[in-house]
């Protein structure tokens, strides 16, 4: 078990880094060609090499989140891991419902892209909240995305890029926290019981528990044989 999650903590750090590095990069080529504090992320799929690299970021990060959702999940914490899940899934549909230019009216893939992504937007602090894990971060997440979608019902889109960036951030560090906290968990011991790793004791507890007559019987039997009393206790001087 410990190897397994090990192993779920490494592949979730992995991809959760290829989308960052590959996002910085996408970010630092087309720093001159927009306005970031206007442009969405999700718009960069219009611009240069954005229209390869952004559905690969997101699909890495998506990744990376449903893997740290079977983490959470090994810890016991269904809802939250189901709220992660919900996360990691929904930046993968947005990778392949691409959101539309600023200047053009909403298509239907791009209606699409913004309802998802207000549902895994909202999915990952919500799974904060139920883990009770880093629950500030969780409430200014939730602010974040609430800024993020008033720049579009008030017609703020000057700062949209702005809001949006600080909420992938926020969001991002969510997902590294509900790594940690499965690691913290496996280190105390409060994810599994003790003898989880041990069937035959397992077994032999349950047999103990559910049987206790069986077991007095033999006790009785072995004792009668060996000389001891009714009571399981030796005859000395017998």
């Amino acid at each position: 078990m410990n190897d397994v999650r090990g192993l779920i903590r490494l592949s979730a750090f992995a991809w959760l880094l290829a989308g960052l590095v590959i996002a910085v990069y996408v970010e630092i080529v087309n720093a001159g060609a927009v306005d970031p504090l206007a442009t969405t992320f999700s718009e960069y799929v219009h611009i240069g090499q954005g229209a390869r690299l952004v559905g690969v970021a997101m699909l890495a990060t998506g990744f990376g989140a449903l893997t740290v959702a079977g983490g959470v999940r090994l810890s016991g914490e269904v809802w939250a891991a189901r709220l992660v899940a919900v996360f990691g899934i929904g930046v993968c549909v947005l990778a392949v419902f691409p959101q539309e230019p600023m200047d053009q009216p909403l298509t239907w893939h791009g209606a699409i892209h913004r309802h998802v992504a207000l549902a895994a937007f909202a999915a990952l602090p919500l799974a904060g909240l139920v883990l009770g894990a880093a629950r500030r971060l969780s409430y200014a997440a939730l602010a974040a995305l609430v800024v993020f979608v008033g720049t579009f019902l008030v017609d703020a889109r000057a700062v949209s890029g702005l809001a949006e960036r600080i909420l992938l951030v926020l969001e991002l560090v969510l997902l590294v926290v509900f790594v940690r906290r499965t690691q913290i968990d496996r280190r105390s011991g409060t994810s599994a019981p003790s003898l989880a790793m041990q069937p035959r004791a397992t077994l032999s507890f349950a047999a103990l528990k559910s049987f206790p007559c069986r077991d007095l019987a033999r006790q009785r039997r072995t004792c009668g044989r060996s000389g001891c009393g009714d009571r399981g206790e030796p005859r000395f001087g017998a």
